[in-house]
């Protein structure tokens, strides 16, 4: 069961113990001054008035309103309740004061989950019903009843229900405003998230990211044999970009850069920032010999492009290595960092992978 049904089950729990104690009350006061005639009556109307909250409760605990706009059915409960307040001051109108003290006991359930109009709306159905009531009394006993008694009565019954719907309107715009602050709180916890994982710049993931997500990699491959490689691609002549044009163009030079690095990759696989012009690429499920083909052509798609506002040809030389069970991140990025500047000393522009030597000498 979710918390937030829980929530609304405890609420409903602690609305019908007020109910069931106002309606002992009722009864009791009915066996004071009541006629017994009518017993059969009240008993009855009590026995439906259960019977309903039951099937109530019993659809809002069965989880079926969860995405109503009100699953607690609030609403419903309170018209319900407030029909019912209704037929008891009809059956015991001698006990009037009592049964108009259960109208606005009924008031404050609704305080802090209907809107204010929907609040607003209740007031008035109850102000309707109980002036519908005593109408039919009036009628049925018509030197009973003092019309200037009354009349102030009904008017001190509806000034209480404006001052509830008053106060419902204030506690909805409070609720409102916890709402929107909440909804602004878990904005800027999710953008503190992507500003503690993402790099500002490029929007790729950053280096914490890429380094939490090698310990996960590493782990599962350990568990489950599941290979997968680790490239470092490394812009040739970046610094002779910025000093010719300027780190303006040399940042656009970048984002357009982590944008084709990261179109060129499957969702399984990870592209990041490592730092400066360096990215690392984490490549699940492959080998050497596929990552090679899969690297190969990033790096002609790079060739085949023009970069920044300025147009600029743009290579990069890059770096590839295999996990090996059982060794640390550290020596795996250290390896691979080793295999880019390989492929820098020998004329940039190209993928250098781990040798055949290499990759057995490392698993030995």
């Amino acid at each position: 069961m979710r918390q937030q049904q829980r929530d609304i089950l405890r609420r409903h729990g602690l609305a019908s113990s007020g109910a069931l104690l106002f309606t002992l009350l009722f009864m009791a006061g009915f066996q004071l001054r009541g006629d017994p005639a009518d017993a059969a009556v009240l008993y009855s109307a009590i026995a439906v008035y259960w019977f309903g909250q039951a099937l109530l409760l019993y659809w809002v605990g069965s989880g079926r309103t969860l995405n109503y706009q009100d699953p607690g059915l609030t609403a419903f409960f309170m018209v319900w309740a407030i029909s019912f307040v209704s037929i008891i001051l009809y059956l015991c109108s001698d006990n009037r004061n009592v049964v108009m003290l259960g109208y606005l006991a009924v008031m404050p359930y609704g305080v802090f989950r209907l809107t204010w109009r929907g609040f607003l709306g209740v007031a008035l159905f109850t102000m309707a019903s109980y002036t519908l009531v005593m109408l039919v009394l009036h009628h049925q006993n018509a030197g009973q009843w003092q019309a200037s008694q009354e009349a102030l009565l009904g008017a001190a019954f509806f000034i209480s229900l404006l001052a509830y719907s008053f106060l419902g309107r204030e506690v909805a715009l409070l609720r409102e405003a916890y709402r929107q602050k909440n909804r602004e709180l878990r904005r800027a916890m999710v953008r503190i998230e992507e500003l503690a994982i993402t790099d500002e710049l490029t929007g790729l993931y950053n280096r914490r990211y890429l380094l939490r997500t090698l310990e996960k990699q590493r782990a599962l491959a350990n568990r489950e044999g599941l290979p997968f490689v680790l490239a470092f691609v490394d812009i040739d002549h970046f610094k002779q970009i910025n000093d010719q044009h300027g780190h303006r163009i040399g940042d656009q030079v970048l984002v357009e850069l982590a944008q084709l690095l990261r179109l060129s990759v499957r969702e399984v696989d990870l592209a990041a920032r490592y730092g400066g012009e360096e990215f690392v690429l984490l490549l699940s499920g492959l080998t050497l010999a596929t990552a090679e083909s899969a690297l190969n052509r990033i790096r002609i798609a790079v060739m085949e492009e023009n970069f920044s506002e300025s147009s600029l040809p743009l290579t990069v030389s890059i770096g590839v290595t295999q996990y090996h069970a059982g060794e640390e991140g550290d020596e795996l990025l250290n390896r691979a960092d080793r295999l880019l500047y390989e492929a820098k000393r020998a004329g940039r522009n190209r993928v250098r992978t781990e040798t055949l030597e290499q990759t057995s000498a490392q698993s030995s």
